[in-house]
């Protein structure tokens, strides 16, 4: 099925049946990259999770760490304030 029919679907479903498909979704793109989080039989379940997110590995951009970024941003603010003031 298309892409494009099935948002076409999704968009008709229920608020509730909505939040159906996203838990679907998300545990499905989980299973591919090897996470499991459907509930676990531990005692402790955030225990669980937080292990299973040290078992991944995620890469998070920020722009406090990109020079080049921080001094695009600088200069943005910089002008809208010379804007501002004329």
């Amino acid at each position: 099925m298309p892409l494009n029919e099935l948002l076409t679907i999704a968009s008709q479903l229920s608020h509730q049946d909505k939040l159906r498909l996203i838990h679907f979704l998300l545990l499905a793109v989980a299973r591919e990259d090897g996470c499991s989080l459907e509930p676990t039989e531990e005692r402790d379940s955030e225990s669980a999770l937080l292990n299973q997110l040290v078992s991944t590995e995620a890469v998070v951009w920020s722009p406090h760490a990109d020079e080049a970024a921080v001094q695009a941003l600088s200069d943005l603010l910089a002008a809208a304030q010379g804007t501002a003031n004329e």
